[in-house]
């Protein structure tokens, strides 16, 4: 079997942090069929090679507008559909980007089984190029692709054009699924859940992480992982620590990077607080777990989200988690079972949880024994997913 996987965002290296599900995904289906040749088109960026090789999958990076230094696309903020609220230039490239990955798709989807795009954009042209090459194409929707066709007439028919011409829709939740099956697709859509690699998140000792870390022993730390953009609320769990919790000393440690970060830096209030903020940077994806490892509760404040990989590698660690109630965030965190849930947007609902959180050790341990076995009852394995994935491209070959 030989995969041509197109995408607008992939690791920049084994290590990366940035769009890393769309790599699990693919080293996924290698690891259910050793055989299988997986391709990845996606964007050039800067000190990138145009091809490579990491972890048997092989990586053409598509140079899209020059100077090369000029491109601003691929590989900033929250991936495509961030960036581009923030560039106008990136506006414009966004042409030049579809055009130029269509391109490369064509070169390497000759003689594929399958083209799998990620995101509804990616799979207009991987349809251009499924059609030219006679291959079926499958998509993945991830939750931003799916925002444009919840507000705009345009983008509600680009979607329904999309789903309605490849061969299968992958989606994270089951909630982006009925809206799916609310715009009336027409072929077949599944939901496939992203994996936990829980062999590097796993339950670990505290000290020893904290000790790691150079961290203090002692002192409660909230944790949040993620981008800096105002789409995941860090803006208020800023708010809600600095000015809420003053019964014990805390540090909130923010690991990510983002146009927000000047913005929420601006929010912290001078002189002595009993809330210390820290800005951790993009934190590199082999120490990603020892920051899991070390907090004592991981919060994620969005106000909207797919299927959170932070939330499933925080469980996995049996770090207790305090996230917003919004889309397939609920369906894995049960209220008061997996994990404590507050209303979106809601400042002092989020205080609240979080002070009981830090308030009830014993509430705490609960949760943190449950979310390991919650990871396993789910069947959140990147081994599990790719077998599903396998199954899926076969369904789309018959057909």
């Amino acid at each position: 079997m030989r995969v041509c996987f197109v995408t607008p965002s992939f690791v920049r290296s084994p290590n990366d942090y940035y769009a890393r599900f769309v790599y699990e995904q693919a080293k996924s289906l290698r690891e259910a069929q050793p055989d299988a040749s997986v391709i990845v088109v996606a964007p050039h960026g800067p000190g990138l090679a145009d091809r490579e090789t990491i972890d048997g999958i092989e990586i053409r990076r598509v140079r899209y507008f020059w100077p090369a230094r000029l491109q601003r696309l691929a590989y900033q903020h929250e991936g495509l559909f961030e960036t581009l609220r923030y560039s106008r230039l990136a506006l414009f490239q966004l042409p030049c980007l579809l055009i130029a990955l269509m391109l490369a798709l064509f070169r390497v989807a000759r003689g594929a089984s399958v083209i799998h795009a990620q995101w509804i954009p990616t799979a207009a042209i991987a349809l251009v190029a499924g059609t030219l090459c006679g291959v079926p194409v499958v998509v993945s929707v991830r939750g931003a692709d799916l925002n444009s066709s919840r507000t705009s007439r345009s983008g509600r028919w680009l979607t329904r054009a999309v789903i309605n011409r490849v061969s299968y829709v992958v989606t994270v939740s089951d909630e982006f699924r009925h809206h799916l099956m609310e715009l009336r697709c027409r072929k077949p859509v599944v939901t496939l859940y992203n994996g936990v690699d829980t062999a590097q998140f796993r339950p670990r000792d505290k000290h020893w992480c904290r000790c790691e870390l150079g961290l203090p022993v002692a002192t409660p730390i909230v944790l949040y992982v993620g981008g800096l953009i105002a789409r995941k609320g860090v803006a208020n769990l800023i708010e809600a620590l600095t000015k809420g919790v003053e019964t014990i000393p805390l540090d909130l440690y923010i690991a990510g990077e983002g146009p927000q970060r000047a913005t929420l830096e601006a929010l912290i209030p001078g002189g002595e607080s009993r809330c210390r903020v820290h800005f951790l940077g993009a934190v590199p994806k082999d120490r990603v777990h020892l920051w899991m490892g070390a907090a004592d509760v991981l919060v994620l404040p969005s106000h909207s989200e797919g299927r959170p990989n932070v939330v499933l590698e925080a469980l996995a660690s049996g770090t207790p988690v305090v996230a917003s109630a919004v889309n397939g965030t609920t369906e894995v965190i049960r209220d008061g079972e997996d994990g404590l849930l507050f209303r979106p947007g809601d400042v002092a609902d989020l205080r609240t949880c979080i002070a009981r959180m830090l308030a009830e050790p014993e509430l705490a341990a609960t949760f943190a024994a449950r979310g390991p076995q919650r990871v396993r009852n789910l069947g959140l394995s990147w081994t599990e997913h790719g077998r599903r994935l396998l199954a899926i491209y076969r369904d789309a070959m018959s057909r």
